[in-house]
């Protein structure tokens, strides 16, 4: 009981955070008269993502303790594991594509230019994998389970992202991430696939697609049964994978083991 106390006073303490690091930016930009809508969205972004990776920083190293130290091996240059994650997160997104369209659409005004480009493709998987995948993960992992620090990790990192469907996405994403992070020990890999994500979300955006589902783009034909069918096997691969891996780290964490054996980097 009370590892659970402590468990939703970590979680607790991580919203919090959030939300006083939004208030704290709309503060801050109110001193800013800025018109551009380019640069003011990169602003808006920046401003409270910085503020809220040091306050959870600060928290996990005074309060919970720092758990786990940041996993960084040259290992994450794994083009292999790289090329893995990519196609589990397509898969999937032709899995969910079904749910998607009965849920409501968004609409999410983005603008294209450079500096959201860079915003978006460089400084926002950097961020948020060393926010989420290190910070928050070793906030978590004081009174949980490497699995269930990486699965709450990504709960939180979908419900930071607001609406619903983009939750959802962000979700199954950030369990990929996670498992990333941890199979081969080095923070570099969730990045990596991280700025590969947001590529191919930034040129969906800039084709005016971030609001149409990947069953849009084949259209009605015959063929996204056979498509639908080979992502459904790719995701149960990947979910078993993931399972061995997540077990694994449990199983190292429950011997007083760093996660970055998994990796075998360390061997």
């Amino acid at each position: 009981m009370n590892r659970l106390l402590l468990t939703v006073r970590n979680i607790f303490a991580i919203a919090l955070i959030g939300v006083v690091a939004n208030v704290l930016s709309m503060l801050i930009m109110q001193f800013f008269v800025i018109t551009d809508f380019e640069i003011r969205f990169v602003v808006a972004y920046v401003i409270p993502m910085t503020l809220m990776l040091c306050g959870v920083a600060i928290y996990d190293s005074g309060v919970a303790g720092h758990k786990e130290r940041c996993m960084l091996r040259a290992s994450g240059f794994d083009p292999v594991a790289l090329l893995w994650g990519i196609i589990l997160i397509v898969a999937l997104s032709v899995v969910l594509a079904p749910l998607m369209r009965l849920l409501p659409e968004t609409n999410r005004s983005v603008p294209t230019g450079l500096f959201t480009m860079l915003c978006v493709v460089v400084v926002a998987p950097i961020f948020e994998e060393i926010l989420f995948r290190d910070r928050v993960f070793s906030v978590l992992r004081s009174t949980l389970s490497p699995w269930l620090a990486a699965v709450v990790s990504a709960l939180i990192f979908g419900a930071m992202h607001g609406n619903l469907v983009v939750a959802i996405e962000a979700f199954c994403v950030g369990i990929v991430l996670s498992y990333l992070y941890i199979l081969k020990g080095s923070l570099f890999a969730p990045i990596l696939l991280h700025i590969m994500n947001n590529v191919v979300a930034y040129v969906m955006m800039s084709f005016k697609y971030q609001e149409r589902t990947i069953e849009d783009f084949i259209g009605e034909l015959p063929i996204f049964s056979v498509i639908y069918v080979v992502a459904s096997v790719i995701v149960l691969l990947g979910a078993i994978h993931i399972g061995y891996v997540f077990r694994k780290a449990n199983k190292i964490a429950a011997n007083n083991g760093k996660l970055i054996e998994l990796s075998g980097a360390d061997k």
